[in-house]
């Protein structure tokens, strides 16, 4: 059998604008970024299109970003994910944005420097002016710490969503990052699998939407967030993994409850070891439960 004649090149770019523009709001999201490298003209093009509407979710935990895409309010697994090693592959690309020569020779601090002219260069390719959520690690370095939060200084303009993860925590510069940080925050996230006590803190971030917080186990608790820290704050959703709370802690909560507080709060959900009913309740009046009554509620 002889082979199959190669079709001739297709000139997609010499399409009429509307035309061209229905081609392209067909593709995929790697399609979409594939196609802005081939050339200036190509990335203007998707630029000036504005067809896109995706919520966007950005890891820098890792040494090069990982990127998320999803139609909005719809996050699942199976979405579009972009990770490090196909950014590590298109490093030349990024040679025709930026200088990478005046780059610092370290190898961290060059990756984070990477990972943030991608970061750039995503979001102006896409129109983004909301993205659903930053993802990072909870034991970056001061330095880029520094870095990371004046680049979030400059570009977020609006409230977001933080996730930290780690089995290693740098508390110094989770300090850091929250006092330097002019960003609002909306959601915070802090999944601290970490062997060792930690010091209680983020003790000025009082006021979110969501608040989650997640231990390793009930052998390793949650102990730097305090009862204290929780009554203090306004937040609308509190959601937390193996805390060490005691029945004196969530007496003390329901009390100021009752009295008022909270207004915002609207679920709070925590894992904890059995408890004693009757020191939870020390004090507050409670209604028995009578199950021969019926309560029927209408909407």
């Amino acid at each position: 059998m002889g082979e199959t004649p190669e079709s001739p090149p297709f000139p997609l770019l010499k399409l009429p604008y509307v035309v061209l523009n229905n081609v392209i709001s067909n593709f995929k999201q790697r399609e979409i970024l594939e196609f802005s490298f081939v050339s200036k003209k190509c990335s203007s093009i998707i630029k000036t299109s504005n067809l896109f509407r995706f919520e966007i979710r950005i890891s820098f935990a890792k040494d090069l970003p990982v990127v998320s895409f999803t139609p909005p309010g719809k996050f699942t697994l199976g979405n579009c994910h972009i990770a490090e090693d196909y950014f590590e592959k298109r490093e030349n690309y990024i040679r025709d944005i930026v200088d990478m020569n005046k780059w610092s020779g370290d190898v961290d601090e060059k990756n984070l420097q990477l990972s943030l002219t991608w970061a750039d260069y995503i979001f102006d390719l896409y129109h983004l002016n909301n993205i659903a959520g930053i993802y990072l690690s909870s034991n970056f370095s001061l330095n880029k710490v520094n870095t990371i939060v004046e680049w979030l200084n400059r570009r977020i303009p609006y409230p977001m969503n933080f996730f930290f993860n780690g089995s290693e925590t740098n508390e110094d510069g989770l300090e850091l990052f929250f006092d330097r940080l002019k960003v609002n925050m909306r959601t915070l996230s802090l999944q601290l699998t970490v062997v060792k006590d930690l010091k209680p803190f983020i003790r000025r971030i009082l006021d979110l939407d969501r608040f989650e917080a997640y231990g390793k186990s009930f052998t390793y608790p949650i102990k730097w967030i305090t009862m204290d820290y929780i009554l203090s704050s306004t937040f609308k959703s509190i959601y937390m993994r193996y805390t060490s709370f005691t029945e004196m802690d969530f007496n003390r909560f329901i009390k100021s409850w009752l009295n008022g507080n909270h207004s915002r709060l609207e679920s709070f959900y925590a894992d904890v070891q059995q408890m004693n009913r009757d020191l939870v309740i020390d004090g507050i009046e409670v209604e028995k439960r009578d199950d021969n009554v019926k309560r029927v509620f209408t909407a």
